[in-house]
């Protein structure tokens, strides 16, 4: 996948003939992915290269950014399940509050038809684009008769009879809902980052953990302990993470601490690591003494053990 991000796209050398998706794409959750599977199967049909077209950063962030919803995928994941899709062609629009000003009808004609010479869109049905966006479905269509492109609405997915969105997924990170997240998600809940310092307890206690500093600002779920597979340099190991704040030490910083099971003794601050949340465990305790809390993380490593045999 051929990957292009730009304030104004001038410039872009490309043939005539381009079927994108319009969109957000703040999750890539089934729904959007249902947009980019109908992108690429009608560029297959009209033998043309495929693309997505997204904005970066979210526009929230530059218009009202009191109102910035957590993250749900960090850029690099965006770009590699993309990639993994099968797209040809990702436009990353960088987004200011001078395009943000743009009516819907100059958006469509100088940068989609004048730069990118679109063919086909495929867009959801509910998204909307343009100043105060006042572009939508029916917006597009017009447009599309007027500059010789078709347009492709695709219908909200829905599980059962809740919409899939990134709202709803967002939503149940945050109530801890983690193992019904794949169900809309398409896939486990991913958070990536660097493994930092931390105060050395768990290597003092026997159980080594990794500290993560995560790559974006991911929606979390509440403080408990968490079944995990953790991914390090191409393998995957299963493990344990908790999100919280050691109340047992009269912890106050939060953290994210991760033990690997069977890993092999190796130095990791500075390593980039992914974990995928499987399953809640258990809330946040606190423990009379640090035996205690040993023998209870004993129970949680047993549990995850059985629970990841059948993931």
């Amino acid at each position: 996948m051929e990957v292009i991000k730009s304030s104004t796209f001038d410039g872009i050398k490309i043939e005539p003939g381009l079927v994108i998706a319009l969109g957000s794409f703040d999750g890539l959750h089934l729904g959007h992915q249902a947009v980019i599977k109908e992108t690429i199967e009608k560029a297959g049909k009209m033998n043309l290269p495929s693309g997505v077209y997204t904005f970066a950063p979210h526009p929230l962030e530059v218009l009202k950014p009191a109102l910035v919803p957590p993250s749900l995928i960090s850029p690099r994941q965006k770009i590699e399940i993309l990639t993994n899709l099968g797209i040809d062609y990702y436009f990353e629009q960088i987004f200011t509050r001078e395009f943000s000003q743009l009516d819907y009808r100059t958006f469509v004609k100088d940068f989609l038809v004048d730069r990118l010479k679109i063919a086909h869109i495929v867009i959801g049905e509910d998204f909307r684009f343009g100043r105060r966006g006042k572009g939508d479905i029916h917006s597009l269509k017009k447009l599309g008769r007027e500059f010789s492109f078709t347009v492709t609405g695709m219908e909200t997915v829905k599980i059962g009879e809740q919409r899939v969105s990134s709202t709803t997924i967002r939503e149940m990170i945050q109530r801890g809902e983690i193992s019904s997240v794949p169900e809309f998600f398409g896939r486990y809940y991913r958070l990536d980052g660097k493994v930092v310092h931390g105060a050395g307890r768990g290597q003092a206690l026997g159980i080594p953990t990794a500290n993560l500093k995560l790559a974006t600002d991911y929606a979390l779920p509440p403080r408990g302990v968490y079944a995990c597979y953790v991914y390090f340099q191409g393998k995957k190991y299963r493990g344990i993470a908790n999100f919280g704040v050691k109340p047992t030490f009269a912890g106050k910083d939060y953290s994210i601490e991760v033990h690997i099971l069977d890993f092999p003794n190796q130095d990791l601050y500075g390593e980039n690591i992914s974990i995928e949340l499987v399953d809640f465990i258990r809330e946040e305790m606190t423990f009379s003494s640090s035996e205690e809390l040993v023998e209870q993380i004993k129970k949680d490593i047993l549990y995850t053990d059985s629970l990841l045999c059948y993931n």
